[in-house]
């Protein structure tokens, strides 16, 4: 008799505490598959800026060589920029542009395989003259050791967008050249 008072005394407790664990398991597995997707988002979004920032900065060698090979007098160099050259008096310019128009210069040569959605562009703002008389012309470490003259400073500007076209990189650098 006393085992039929003990079947009812327990009236399915074993069963509850099951569906609590059950439910505190599905908790943790859905929280899991969660995190999953957020690291698989962000790596994603990491791969989508590496391409954007190498594009970028293969654009600011294209802007060095452009600048080497194609100009050869600041006359060209003016406050519209409408042919993606601008002159000093012009603040910021890269701000307040139209990326995808004749405002900038795109990268000609770039390669495609890099799966971007658009190509990179770059403008290039002309800085400074700067000229000397002494035997060594350093400015911002451009110029050392070469001998009096003139030396005019350009900054470039490169932009460069990723692979979704979610992310943009934009980078800048200095360029000296003996005109």
């Amino acid at each position: 008799m006393q085992k039929h008072n003990l079947h009812k005394l327990q009236q399915g407790s074993v069963l509850i505490i099951s569906l609590v664990i059950m439910v505190v398991l599905t908790i943790l597995g859905v929280s899991g598959m969660k995190t999953s997707m957020l690291e698989e988002k962000m790596a994603g979004n990491m791969r989508d800026t590496q391409f954007a920032f190498q594009a970028a900065e293969a654009t600011l060698k294209q802007a060095e060589q452009y600048i080497d090979q194609n100009i050869v007098s600041i006359s060209s160099f003016d406050t519209d920029g409408s042919d993606g050259l601008y002159d000093k008096t012009e603040q910021r310019p890269w701000e307040t542009i139209n990326w995808d128009s004749s405002d900038s210069i795109e990268y000609s040569s770039f390669d495609t395989n890099y799966s971007i959605t658009t190509p990179p562009r770059f403008i290039v703002q002309h800085l400074v003259s700067q000229t000397s008389n002494i035997d060594e012309l350093n400015l911002d470490n451009y110029g050392q050791g070469t001998g009096a003259g003139r030396v005019d400073m350009f900054l470039i500007t490169a932009r460069a967008p990723g692979s979704s076209g979610n992310s943009v990189v934009t980078l800048q650098s200095t360029y000296g050249k003996r005109l």
